[in-house]
């Protein structure tokens, strides 16, 4: 009599780009707390009519599709950038001279700067021989994070406006929204199946391509962390011979 298994399924994710029908590198795209797989086909019936019972006579298939949805936990860049279409933009740290800020600015204005990260502040006005606006009347908010100053007040007589900022600020990794194509990838999961002792599983789906972001928790309450919803069309890939046994999908791997 056939031993019976069971499956309760952890395990790591790895994606890697797929750009002109080339594989880049892999890399774990970190904590997953649901993946699932979905197949389906198109179908033609047809109810016969000539017993008075309407039976179907007929069903067969005449397209396939499948598709995937993970649960992302780690929100940075690069997994972004999978469902946001867009691409991963590095910035170095730097520094700013002579930023200009808004006129007529007043005690207790907030000013958001052109970068975040902002570190040695130095403001001055606009006199034809400029001279540096005391700190005692501005300060950086949340120690710079966030690129804002707010105005605490100004000396008497007023300085010349506009203002003036010289700064530093920090390195940044940025993803924009809509501005790249649709990424294709291929994943590989490396699963661990806790139901038989740990035992190895392994699905590889060769070739994603990614849908736009559904939806981003970006205020978060209860007892839960936010998760990033990501799914997709699993393609055909042609690259795989159509004759194999495996086919051009994807593939499940039991070891042993």
């Amino acid at each position: 009599m056939a031993q019976e298994t069971y499956f309760y399924g952890q395990g790591e994710i790895d994606a890697a780009p797929i750009v002109n029908g080339v594989l880049g590198k892999w890399r774990w795209i970190q904590d997953v707390s649901a993946m699932s797989i979905q197949l389906a086909v198109e179908k033609v019936e047809h109810k016969e009519s000539y017993s008075g019972q309407k039976a179907l006579v007929r069903s067969f298939p005449i397209g396939k599709t499948a598709t995937v949805s993970m649960t992302l936990h780690s929100i940075d860049p690069d997994n972004l950038a999978l469902t946001l279409y867009g691409k991963v933009v590095t910035k170095a740290a730097g520094s700013v001279t002579a930023e200009v800020l808004p006129a007529d600015l007043v005690a207790g204005d907030v000013i958001r700067l052109a970068n975040p990260g902002v570190s040695e502040l130095v403001i001055t006005d606009s006199a034809s021989t400029p001279a540096p606006l005391d700190p005692q009347y501005y300060a950086l908010r949340a120690d710079g994070a966030y690129g804002e100053v707010q105005l605490l007040g100004l000396p008497t007589p007023a300085p010349t406006q506009p203002f003036k900022a010289a700064y530093e600020y920090a390195a940044t990794r940025q993803v924009g929204m809509f501005t790249a194509p649709q990424p294709t990838i291929a994943l590989r999961y490396k699963g661990i199946n806790l139901a038989e002792g740990g035992a190895p599983v392994i699905v590889e789906l060769f070739k994603v391509a990614t849908d736009p972001l559904q939806e981003l928790a970006l205020i978060s309450d209860g007892n839960t962390v936010a998760g990033m919803q990501i799914s997709g069309g699993i393609l055909l890939d042609t690259s795989k011979p159509d004759t194999g046994d495996l086919g051009r999908f994807g593939r499940i791997i039991q070891l042993g």
